[in-house]
């Protein structure tokens, strides 16, 4: 039976709740905490930088496994791989309470050591995510679910984060990062339970070809000009962008002097203020298009990295505009993710080749990442070394790293602007209608609030009347 155009398939919440549990996994396991744990065992920037690109390095994985996906199935895959991954979480729970059994270097290595094995596992299984959630979910409601999906990834990241923040803030014992890492580990053995139960396309063969050799041919996909434009650019937004993250998170703590716990409270209300971002976007995205939302987040790239260099320079360091940065980099950054993917699913989802299409694109895009940290890293060590003067104003490390990063925007731009989507209104009309629509929305919400002006006089005149009789 054709699956409806206008209706997610039964069993879909499990698909919801495997990525909330997930989220709580990874963004203890491979996030802030993580990088937190490591640093405060005297962890260099490079290592940092390692820690960031295993996971995307380890990714390329998936060109060896993609081309089986569709046989060995889909649940089946994921299950076994996510399933391993899990397991090795263990090792990273009592790491912490070998503080005081062996020397700092010792244990970087082993966080790094562990955290190679779960991103390799990570990379052999996670080629058959994207396919199987595109051949489950409607073309014409991929934008709905996508949102619905990121919402409960980002609340779970807000628990997880706001429950790490409580048990790192002021913590004087490293232990406190070993119960953080088993509140991972749980939440990675919960997902397994629901990653079991997301249902199995009835046909893999209608939406994604089967392998008729051992020799998978890449290059011709690379021949389909709208895929090639959208990988150039966010290529280029993963290497300029996205993978200097864990540097800011330093930057705060270093520089900023905000504490572990806080920086972790900030995390979660980032992830929050994504969960706004996607419920705004929810029933817009697929009406209006991805393309106009990436614009949209180009601009606030823009203001960004100019507010971060201001703040690397200012002798007062300002952690109420830190914070306000770090609270908006979790809106935009979920808007992107969300337009990023939707186009990407419709630009090749529907192809027989989807599997090795996204594949492709997700190794290419997260090998390039997974180097870029190191590099910037090894930058930034270098940097924080030399003090450069401009214009009598002296630009440390971090100055010249929000520097390069804002002026490199340029080249984010270049491949912007040949990103292509069918159906989809430009950014200038995104904000005209915006523009447009304020005054409406500003009338609606003072009418709102004289109403329950009101409302409330006319209660407190009648309470005022019957104390009066009484």
């Amino acid at each position: 039976m054709p699956m409806r155009i206008d209706k997610l398939p039964p069993r879909i919440h499990h698909a919801y709740w495997f990525q909330a549990f997930n989220a709580v996994s990874w963004q203890i396991c491979l996030g802030t905490p993580l990088i937190l744990f490591t640093r405060e065992l005297g962890a260099p920037a490079v290592v940092l930088g390692l820690l960031a690109g295993l996971a995307p390095l380890t990714s390329v994985l998936q060109l060896f496994v993609a081309p089986y996906a569709d046989r060995i199935g889909y649940r089946k895959l994921m299950l076994r791989g996510w399933t391993a991954r899990v397991v090795t979480l263990v090792l990273l729970v009592g790491l912490p309470l070998a503080s005081g059994m062996a020397p700092p270097p010792v244990l970087i290595a082993a966080a790094v050591g562990i955290m190679l094995v779960f991103t390799t596992l990570r990379g052999i299984a996670m080629c058959a995510w994207l396919p199987w959630i595109t051949s489950i979910v409607p073309r014409s409601l991929r934008g709905f679910y996508l949102s619905r999906d990121r919402i409960f990834i980002s609340l779970a990241s807000v628990a997880s984060l706001a429950v790490s923040g409580v048990f790192l803030m002021g913590h004087r014992e490293m232990s406190a990062y070993s119960i953080v890492f088993g509140l991972g580990f749980l939440g990675g053995v919960i997902s397994l339970f629901f990653l079991n139960r997301i249902p199995e396309p009835a046909d893999t063969g209608a939406a994604i070809a089967p392998v008729v050799s051992h020799r998978a041919q890449w290059l011709p996909l690379l021949r389909d000009q709208g895929f090639r434009k959208l990988l150039v650019f966010s290529a280029m937004v993963q290497i300029l962008v996205l993978s200097t993250g864990v540097f800011v998170t330093v930057f705060v703590r270093e520089e900023v002097q905000l504490s572990d716990g806080v920086i972790l409270w900030v995390a979660a209300a980032a992830s929050l203020a994504g969960t706004v971002a996607l419920a705004l976007l929810r029933n817009r995205i697929d009406a209006l298009g991805s393309r106009p939302f990436l614009g949209l987040v180009f601009l606030w790239w823009v203001a960004y990295y100019a507010l971060w260099f201001l703040l690397a320079v200012s002798p007062a360091r300002a952690p109420a505009v830190a914070v306000a940065m770090m609270l908006l980099a979790g809106f935009f950054g979920s808007i992107y993710d969300l337009a990023l993917t939707r186009l990407l699913m419709n630009t090749v989802g529907d192809q027989p080749e989807a599997t090795r299409y996204f594949a492709l694109h997700s190794v290419i895009v997260s090998v390039l990442n997974g180097f870029a940290p190191m590099g910037w890293g090894l930058a930034l060590d270098l940097a924080r070394a030399t003090q450069v003067s401009l214009a009598g104003i002296s630009l440390g490390g971090y100055a010249l790293l929000f520097a390069v990063q804002w002026l490199l925007l340029g080249l984010v731009l270049l491949t912007l602007v040949h990103v292509r989507e069918a159906s989809s209104i430009s950014t200038r009309y995104l904000f005209s209608a915006a523009l447009a629509r304020a005054p409406q929305v500003a009338a609606r919400y003072l009418d709102c609030m004289r109403s329950r002006a009101r409302r409330r006089i006319a209660a407190s005149v009648s309470s005022s009347q019957s104390d009066g009789q009484n």
